[in-house]
């Protein structure tokens, strides 16, 4: 079922119209069906789908930029199944994050991951051990994997230029 369109009136309503994903946001109704099946709302007091789009449409840019909570959606895609309006919040904080990763507002923790894969070539690079090794070697498979860095490099490149060796 297709909700109607509404018409956000804050300016970072608009905004967020703009950026694929966040066109959604102009459907919300505020129901609430959201937090109600969202597995991480579920968990954790901190994190609330239908109260972060609230601030959306309140305008609070600011807060919402700088908050953790974009962050947080698992992007399971429960809360659009079961909206009836066809709002998908997880696009919608999508959206979010492109906005605040462009002004700055990303979490350490991300930061921390992008660098260690641009770093290393591999995200958990220390689990990486002998016995893998073994397994890679049994099975007839390049144990030398430093040809994740090429590919890393060619990433760089592509789409990080302003990362310095």
């Amino acid at each position: 079922m297709e909700g109607e369109l509404h018409h956000p009136s804050s300016d970072f309503a608009k905004e967020l119209e703009k950026v694929p994903g966040g066109e959604a946001i102009k459907k919300c109704v505020q129901c609430g069906i959201c937090t109600a099946t969202c597995m991480v709302a579920r968990e954790s007091d901190k994190y609330r789908p239908r109260q972060l789009i609230q601030k959306i449409l309140l305008g609070e840019r600011e807060e919402v930029l700088k908050s953790l909570q974009p962050w947080l959606c698992m992007s399971c895609m429960m809360c659009e199944e079961r909206c009836q309006e066809g709002v998908s919040p997880s696009d919608i904080f999508h959206a979010v994050r492109r906005i605040a990763a462009k002004e700055g507002h990303v979490p350490s923790a991300y930061k921390q991951t992008v660098e260690t894969v641009l770093k290393d070539g591999w995200l958990l690079e220390d689990s990486y051990s002998d016995f893998i090794e073994d397994d890679r070697d049994d099975l007839g498979l390049e144990m030398n994997l430093k040809w994740n860095k090429k590919f890393v490099e060619h990433v760089k490149k592509k789409y990080f230029p302003e990362v310095e060796e």
